[in-house]
C-alpha cells in the first residue's frame, strides 16, 4: 500500500488517522481541548517532517477536514483538531484510495505513451523498409523490362532476316518453276520487308 500511494496522500491519511484516534478515545465524549494538538506535536507523533506536513495542513483546513486555530505565540504552529467530515474521510480511506487511483492513472498514461512511441517507431521502420524494398523491386522490374525490350529487338531482327531468306528462296523456287501467281506474292513480301 505504501509504495502505490504518493507521499502527500499518505501524510494526509496519517494526520487524519492520528487526530481521529485521539478524538475517538472515550467514545468521542472528551472535550475539544483533550484532542487538540499543535502541528509540531502531530508531526512528531506521525514521524513526518514539519515542512511537508505544514502545506498539507493548509489543504486539510481548506477542505474543512481539520479545524485549525492560530496562536499569537507561534503563527507557524497552529493548534488543530479533526472535524466530523475529517473522521468520515479517514474512515473511508479516501486519501489512500485517491492516491492509488492517481498512481494507477499515471502508470497507465505512461505505459500507454511508451507503447505508442514503440508502435510509432515500428511503423516508421516498417515504412522505411517497405520503401527500400519497393525501390529495389522497381529497379529490378526496370532491368527486366530493358532485357525484354533488348531480346524482343533481337528476335524481331532475326525474324526479319529469316523472312527475307524464306522469301528469297520462295521467289527463286517460283521463278524456276514458272509459277507467276506465287512469284507476284513473294515479290510483294520482298518489297514490304525492304
Amino acid at each position: 500500500m505504501k509504495y502505490f500511494t504518493p507521499k502527500s496522500y499518505r501524510i494526509k491519511h496519517k494526520i487524519l488517522e492520528f487526530l481521529s484516534k485521539e478524538r475517538m478515545k472515550n467514545g468521542g465524549k472528551n472535550p475539544v481541548s483533550e484532542y487538540t494538538f499543535s502541528l509540531k506535536e502531530v508531526c512528531s507523533s506521525i514521524n513526518e517532517n514539519f515542512d511537508d506536513a505544514y502545506d498539507i495542513f493548509d489543504y486539510l483546513c481548506f477542505k474543512k477536514l481539520v479545524h485549525c486555530t492560530r496562536t499569537d505565540e507561534n503563527l507557524n504552529n497552529p493548534y488543530c483538531y479533526i472535524t466530523e467530515k475529517g473522521i468520515e474521510t479517514y474512515s473511508s480511506f479516501s486519501f489512500i484510495n485517491d492516491g492509488k487511483l492517481l498512481q494507477t492513472t499515471l502508470f497507465n498514461n505512461l505505459s500507454t505513451g511508451f507503447f505508442q512511441i514503440i508502435v510509432g517507431i515500428i511503423a516508421v521502420v516498417t515504412i522505411l523498409f517497405n520503401y527500400n524494398d519497393s525501390k529495389l523491386y522497381h529497379e529490378q522490374v526496370k532491368n527486366i523490362e530493358q532485357e525484354v525490350e533488348h531480346l524482343s529487338k533481337k528476335l524481331s531482327e532475326k525474324s526479319v532476316e529469316n523472312n527475307s531468306d524464306d522469301t528469297n528462296s520462295d521467289y527463286q523456287t517460283n521463278v524456276q518453276t514458272h509459277d507467276k501467281d506465287s512469284t507476284k506474292v513473294v515479290q510483294d513480301k520482298l518489297e514490304k520487308n525492304n
